[in-house]
């Protein structure tokens, strides 16, 4: 995924996988410094999560480390499904 933090330098985000909106797959957390506003990062999130049917995933972001707002611009997400 390519992300841009558009709030403050320095500031920390997670990103990572949860299966059915509750379980946190911790094994695909993927961290991202924002070392300047107008940096684009390009984060790798990989994992193996088994989908029975009706399971869903979704991608999650947390501002780790920061005060003030939070804002993030998410410019492209790629998934690989076997």
């Amino acid at each position: 995924m390519s992300v841009r933090g558009e709030t403050l330098s320095g500031n920390f985000y997670a990103f990572f996988i949860r299966k059915n909106g509750s379980d946190s797959l911790i094994e695909t957390n993927t961290l991202m410094r924002v070392n300047n506003t107008s940096d684009i990062s390009s984060n790798a999130i990989s994992g193996t999560v088994e989908l029975a049917p009706n399971d869903y995933i979704e991608i999650w972001g947390q501002r780790l480390i920061g005060s003030g707002n939070t804002s993030i611009a998410v410019f492209s997400l790629n998934m690989n499904i076997k």
